[in-house]
């Protein structure tokens, strides 16, 4: 999806069985340029629906109960229809691209209560996310006619909602308050750290000179970017060591080290025992009881 392929697909598929648990209604890539694009969750004809969109560039408002959000690119929107919404166009907004999903069925009415539990229903999500990578996917198989059926549908449709409930589970609100540079570093950390990265690739993903950057995280986070980022990759290790039989090798290269043996150095030195005794602790250990 390097090319930019604006279009929009609807499923009605006609299996209610499979419907009813989770389906797809509509799926696109979308840009707007005039302020006639509005939309009222209390108007639209399409109930029982829950829409995600993901600014991709410029950007759009939506009014949530009262309230006024600014839905930039890298932010979503969640909402449900029928319900208290309007996003639209903003008159000072030259355009608003973004890629949206509409999903129902009972699987996704949960998820959308959790949502509301959970968030403003405006959430911050990075670009290079397994989440929006999927969204890409889903819409890439639309485009390309390969979802023929409803188990296709329902499949792609729970797998997001999965995804969904996996981001916002782990969602750091302390970060509300926090400089936008930053928190664009912080979600390419969260989201990148399997990968060779370090301070310059988060300095880059900020937007901000590196030693800028370097003071302007120490003084947000309280850890040095270096520190913040092996704190990501210590607590998924621990994740993994407790929950799954994956090798401590397998661990470590997922987590973004190039071997166990780095890996071990990086424990002792952090939590002050091997990722083996970690393992043996299981429940003993958890992330919370660690600092950098």
């Amino acid at each position: 999806m390097k090319e930019k392929k604006l279009g929009a697909y609807a499923f009605r598929f006609a299996d209610q069985a499979i419907n009813s648990v989770a389906q797809i209604w509509s799926v696109g890539w979308d840009e707007q340029s005039s302020p006639i694009y509005n939309w009222s969750g209390l108007e639209r004809k399409d109930i029982n629906k829950c829409i995600f969109q993901y600014t991709l560039s410029g950007y759009g408002k939506i009014d949530i109960n009262n309230k006024t959000y600014r839905v930039q690119p890298g932010q979503a929107f969640i909402v449900h229809s029928p319900s208290d919404y309007r996003y639209y166009l903003p008159d000072e907004s030259g355009k608003w691209e973004f890629l949206y999903l509409t999903l129902y069925g009972h699987e996704a009415e949960k998820c959308w209560n959790f949502v509301k539990k959970r968030t403003n229903q405006v959430i911050r999500i990075h670009p290079e996310s397994s989440l929006i990578q999927l969204l890409k996917q889903i819409l890439s198989e639309a485009t390309n006619k390969k979802i023929t059926n409803p188990y296709q549908g329902s499949s792609y449709a729970y797998q997001f909602i999965m995804g969904l409930y996996d981001y916002l589970s782990n969602m750091d609100h302390i970060m509300d308050d926090w400089p936008e540079s930053i928190i664009s570093a912080v979600l390419f950390a969260k989201n990148c750290y399997q990968q060779e990265i370090g301070p310059e690739e988060m300095a880059e993903a900020s937007g901000l000179s590196r030693y800028h950057f370097t003071r302007e995280f120490k003084r947000t986070t309280g850890l040095t970017p270096i520190q913040y980022l092996t704190k990501i990759r210590i607590e998924k290790a621990v994740q993994l060591l407790q929950n799954t039989k994956y090798t401590i090798e397998e661990i470590a290269v997922f987590v973004g080290y190039n071997n166990a043996n780095y890996l071990n150095k990086v424990f002792q030195k952090v939590v002050g025992m091997s990722p083996g005794n970690v393992r043996k602790h299981q429940g003993d250990i958890l992330s919370k009881d660690f600092f950098l």
